[in-house]
Formats: structure tokens, sequence, C-alpha cells
């Protein structure tokens, strides 16, 4: 395997972890999920969600940096938040 498929494969699992995290926070909180979300939005806390999204970002950088290219990759509803992270440095 090759290291631009390999970080394909890192990218594709941040991807579905932060997915899982998203779905296990809504079922947690059911009904309280975005007064909760908000809450945590406007508190500084750690948050498993932002640092799962923070991975996703990290894979692909990485993914970038094995000479991929971000247009290539499925990003679905996360594409411009994830561009917007990257461009930012």
């Amino acid at each position: 395997m090759t290291a631009l498929e390999q970080a394909r494969l890192d990218v594709e699992e941040a991807l579905r972890r932060y997915w899982e995290c998203l779905k296990a926070e809504e079922e947690e909180y059911a009904e309280d999920y975005e007064r909760v979300t908000f809450m945590e939005y406007e508190a500084p806390a750690p948050d498993p969600c932002a640092e799962a999204f923070s991975r996703l970002v990290a894979a692909v950088r990485a993914y970038e940096k094995a000479s991929g290219r971000r247009e290539d990759l499925d990003l679905g509803a996360l594409r411009n938040q994830v561009y917007e992270a990257l461009d930012k440095g």
C-alpha cells in the first residue's frame, strides 16, 4: 500500500469516526441536543466531536502532503467546513 492510499484510508476512518461521534452525541442528548451543542459552542470545554473534526482535518492535510488532491476525497456535507479549516492553516 502506498503512502497516498494509506492517507486516503486515514481520511475515511477519521470521517467515519466524526460522523459516529455526532450520532452518539445526538442519541445521548436526544431532544436536548441543540441546546447542548449550543452550550458547547458558547463555553470552552472539551468537545469530543470537535477533536474528531480536528483529526479529520489533520488526516486530509496528511493526504495532501502525500500528493493527494482534496477534491478527490468524498467529504460530503463537510467539504466546505474542512476546506475552510485547511485554508486557515
